[in-house]
């Protein structure tokens, strides 16, 4: 009798252990139709169903676009946010239910869809003009999207990768960019939003062997989110560090991990990533044969396990403004310079003037002389134009034929690309009586443009 009472405890707290070790984090990330490659009816252990997919792909055929579902195994409920738009869907008895009740679109593309307290956020994004780090929180009554105001918020910021711990979200490297200023330079580290003040913090990837941020600028760069862990992979041609850096940050305690065994190398053009637990699950491209494919999966616990610490993630305090108080107490002391300061403004700005006729003058010039410099690069675009003679092509095939398409900056592409158009229209206009090309845009799809080229009037 004592046995079998002593084996039906020792059974009861081995099934008790199993299911405290079942994972609390089920994600998934899909590209709109690319995820069919795979040939996989469900995904997250059966709770995302190819219909649910499908049915999104449906809906979205005409914008290509990415999935980020969220499964919380307390609450069991499976919602999915679309990228590039506002919507957001619950998942109920295989079924989409539309919570956005409004269309807008923009601004969300490559947001950070997250939970916190039951509630759904979303941080961050790229717009049509320019990067943001603004926190949205979705209102379940109204059925929108509702901005959160933060303190000492980066301007014009989008992280490399965005991971979620206990007090706050942590958005690693990133950019900024803003045309209108214009704005175009690299974050070296990174910021914390605590989300209990609402309020940012910059950040320090402390990292003494060598410099991370430089390597992960430099080369292509990914972070992915597990459960326990945050996991950059970054390419690299250093013979000391390999052709890949595997860095695992432990999300509650910042520790950074260095991982120098045996990598995965075919990552980046996944088209699903799932992550339950520790896990991540995606589809690797063969290097030979970019038809072929398989799935792979990357253990995070045993990967931390082979690692060797190298540094921390640390979060910074805010540097302190200086209040109202104490400039008011400086206020009389500082008259006399500003009057100086003012005075020196207005001389300065009266050479200006006289300078002004000589400036646009030398401009003109300046002008001029690039007209003559890009002649021979212009004939060589013509050549290749006359072979899509009549043709519609799409941004992508019209850089490719302008010789610009290696540029990886999305701003300097876009001025390069508007600069050769207006020189080869003048010149074509000036001989023919009408330009060689001409933007159209998509019938389907405004915002999507396409590049006609017309040699020959009335074609």
């Amino acid at each position: 009798m004592k046995l079998k009472f002593i084996f039906f405890f020792l059974t009861l707290f081995l099934c008790l252990n199993s299911l405290a070790a079942d994972p609390e984090f089920y994600r998934l990330k899909v590209t709109t139709k690319r995820w069919e490659i795979a040939e996989r009816s469900s995904f997250l252990e059966g709770k995302v169903s190819k219909k649910i997919l499908s049915q999104l792909d449906s809906i979205y055929k005409n914008l290509p676009t990415g999935y980020d579902l969220n499964y919380n195994p307390s609450s069991q409920t499976l919602t999915v946010f679309v990228h590039c738009s506002f919507d957001f869907y619950s998942i109920q008895d295989g079924q989409l239910v539309k919570e956005y009740q409004y269309a807008n679109r923009g601004y969300t593309c490559g947001s950070y869809f997250f939970v916190k307290n039951n509630t759904y956020y979303l941080l961050g994004g790229r717009g049509f003009w320019n990067y943001h780090s603004d926190l949205m929180k979705f209102d379940t009554l109204n059925g929108s999207w509702e901005f959160i105001q933060a303190a000492q918020q980066p301007l014009d910021y989008w992280p490399n990768g965005t991971y979620q711990t206990s007090k706050g979200i942590m958005a690693w490297l990133g950019e900024y960019t803003n045309p209108r200023i214009p704005r175009l330079e690299k974050e070296a580290n990174g910021f914390f939003l605590d989300l209990e003040k609402k309020s940012w913090h910059p950040i320090k990837i402390d990292i003494k062997e060598f410099d991370f941020a430089q390597i992960a600028h430099t080369n292509e760069s990914h972070l992915y989110e597990t459960e326990d862990y945050a996991f950059s992979v970054t390419t690299t041609q250093l013979p000391n560090l390999g052709w890949y850096i595997w860095i695992i940050i432990e999300k509650e305690t910042g520790k950074l991990f260095f991982y120098e065994g045996s990598k995965h190398t075919q990552m980046f053009n996944s088209p699903y990533y799932e992550f339950i637990g520790n896990k991540i699950h995606y589809f690797g491209y063969s290097i030979t044969n970019m038809m072929e494919g398989k799935e792979a999966m990357i253990d995070l616990d045993i990967i931390r396990s082979q690692s060797r610490e190298i540094g921390q993630v640390i979060v910074l305090d805010t540097p302190n403004k200086t209040s109202n108080a104490s400039l008011l107490s400086v206020l009389p002391w500082i008259g006399f310079p500003v009057v100086f300061l003012l005075a020196l403004w207005l001389g300065i700005q009266v050479q200006k003037r006289k300078n002004k006729a000589d400036q646009s003058s030398l401009d003109s010039d300046t002008e001029t002389e690039g007209e003559h410099e890009s002649e021979e690069e212009n004939a060589e675009i013509l050549q290749q134009l006359l072979r899509h003679n009549g043709k519609k092509l799409c941004i992508d095939e019209f850089d490719t034929v302008l010789g610009i398409h290696v540029i990886t900056n999305f701003d300097s592409k876009r001025i390069k690309r508007s600069r050769l158009i207006k020189s080869i229209n003048k010149k074509h206009e000036e001989k023919n009586g009408f330009p060689l090309i001409t933007r159209i845009k998509s019938s389907e799809d405004k915002r999507f443009i396409f590049y006609k080229i017309t040699f020959e009037n009335g074609n």
